[in-house]
């Protein structure tokens, strides 16, 4: 391995082999057995077999904040080879780091040199941001958007230097599919993508392109406009505090707005620090007008500052009269979703050190700054895992909001030493729950024309005794089990049961599957 002492660009493919293997401490956790406790709990898991515009299993059905039919492409080759859905979204989420990182690579290394080009690649895949979106969030949609953004860059990138026609078709189509995947990021990072050619590349069939793959991905979300859903959550509720990015790992502050109990919105010690480095080494090459690195090198690095500081602005309080302005409150459930995008850039700037500084590129340092960025990262490489085994889908979905998916209600009706049900339920809140529903249980039996039924046992209280529902956690899997005394005997009686949540103030039940129904019907024997 050789380096350039004038331009830091190392020769080989050493950066390369760095993104394939020591990504893997990236998606590692992704590789356990089960499934991790996320935020948006099993609902990439309940949708990925199914061919759906939006997903619309325990999960919002929206054009702009919904999960696409993209995003479950890669699952479904997988389930119809026989492969669990848990572990075909696992997969995927797995080949998102892999795809990011590589996208990355391959984007900067003509420019940057093999050994930033490594860098920028490893620290992508290690970024919290990104960790969160998998082992926090759980959100299939989002990553697989994060995997797919540096293809997007790469392939523009690649084309401008060699015309490449297969460059500008992976550009093209992981575009479009972004636009499939998760609408609203894709509004971003179209915007995004159209100013980095003009500023960047300044090629207008690369300009042209990729107005014209925005356009197309819009125009093929017309057939599904009237899928529309209010917000899940308060939007302007949301906002980020700037020293949240920078607070610890577990620091948590829930009487804070915007503040997601357990979320952490850290950008990583390392990709900010070595950020930091290289505009501070570009700043004194300005200054001292020695050694300048290329023009489109120094264009890529004041590019990429200014939209990691748009982007960031864009999360704070402060920001909130442009998102009334020009209503785009209305493409994400969060103002945070919208840092998403800067990601790639931030570890442009991150890696760009050893081609800033040839010191850097030698193989001591280089090794040093790799493992400052792993060690940097290892703290977010943890994902709260179940062992827990879905069902191919939830029994209800509870709410206006989908805030309550029952992932298992089984019944058991007994007539020894008298006549009771008993009803075993497992069930996970996937949205924050705002009041202290309670539970009912009732046991029917047909009235006197045979049609009618009418009430003959019941039970109501709290679904958890010291657990009030407005302390569940998204994505904690809660079980419960309730007893009725029945006052005839199940075997002979043809009972049925009702089992649902209800405002124990205003006697209104929470609605099933965003249905007319307010209860889950069970049957006995």
């Amino acid at each position: 391995m050789s380096v350039s002492p004038s331009s830091g660009k190392s020769v080989g493919l050493t950066g390369l082999w760095v993104v394939l293997i020591a990504s893997a401490f990236a998606w590692a956790p992704a590789t356990y057995p089960g499934y991790w406790q996320a935020l948006e709990g099993f609902a990439p898991v309940f949708n990925a077999p199914y061919a759906a515009p939006i997903a619309d299993i325990a999960s919002q059905s929206d054009l702009w904040r919904g999960s696409g039919s993209a995003t479950f492409l890669l699952t479904r080759p997988l389930i119809l080879l026989g492969i669990a859905p848990v572990v075909a979204v696992r997969s995927v989420f797995v080949l998102v780091f892999v795809l990011g990182s590589l996208g990355i690579y391959f984007w900067l290394r003509p420019r940057f040199g093999d050994r930033s080009a490594g860098l920028a690649g490893l620290l992508y895949a290690l970024m919290p941001p990104l960790l969160a979106t998998v082992y926090i969030r759980g959100s299939l949609a989002d990553a697989l958007v994060l995997g797919l953004w540096p293809l997007v860059l790469s392939g523009l990138a690649v084309y401008v230097q060699s015309r490449s026609p297969a460059a500008i078709g992976v550009a093209v189509i992981s575009l479009l599919w972004i636009w499939r995947t998760q609408a609203g990021l894709a509004v971003f990072i179209t915007l995004f993508a159209l100013a980095y050619v003009l500023w960047v590349e300044r090629d207008r069939l690369a300009l042209l392109t990729t107005a014209v793959t925005g356009l197309a991905g819009l125009l093929s979300l017309l057939p599904l406009r009237e899928i529309q859903a209010d917000p899940p959550v308060d939007f302007y509720a949301h906002f980020v505090y700037l020293f949240q990015y920078f607070a610890g790992r577990w620091q948590t502050a829930p009487s804070i707005p915007g503040w997601q109990d357990g979320y952490p919105f850290q950008l990583g010690f390392a990709a900010l620090a070595f950020a930091f480095v290289s505009l501070w080494l570009l700043w004194l090459k300005y200054r001292e007008n020695v050694d300048l690195p290329p023009l489109i090198v120094r264009r890529s690095l004041l590019f990429s500052a200014v939209a990691v500081i748009v982007l960031l602005l864009l999360t704070l309080g402060p920001s909130a009269f442009l998102w009334r302005l020009t209503g785009a409150d209305r493409l994400l459930t969060w103002p945070w979703q919208v840092l998403l995008p800067a990601l790639p850039f931030l570890a442009l700037l991150a890696g760009s050190l050893p081609s800033l500084n040839s010191q850097l590129a030698c193989r001591g340092y280089w090794a040093a700054l790799l493992a400052l960025g792993l060690m940097s990262s290892y703290p977010y490489l943890t994902a709260d895992f179940t062992q827990y085994t879905p069902p191919a889908a939830p029994m209800a979905v509870y709410g206006e909001r989908g805030e309550i998916v029952l992932l298992e209600a089984t019944l058991h009706e007994s007539n020894a030493g008298g006549y009771d049900a008993t009803v075993e339920a497992v069930w996970q809140p996937v949205q924050p729950i705002d009041f202290d529903y309670n539970l009912f249980f009732q046991a029917l039996r047909p009235g006197a024309n045979g049609t009618d039924y009418e009430v003959v046992a019941q039970l109501d209280q709290q679904p958890l005794a010291l657990r009030p529902a407005t302390t569940w956690q998204p994505g904690e899997i809660l079980t419960g089990t309730y007893t009725l005394a029945l006052p005839v005997d199940p075997a002979s009686a043809s009972l049925r049961y009702y089992f649902g949540y209800y405002n124990w103030q205003e006697g209104t039940r929470l609605p099933v599957n965003s249905g007319p129904d307010d209860k889950m019907v069970l049957f006995g024997q």
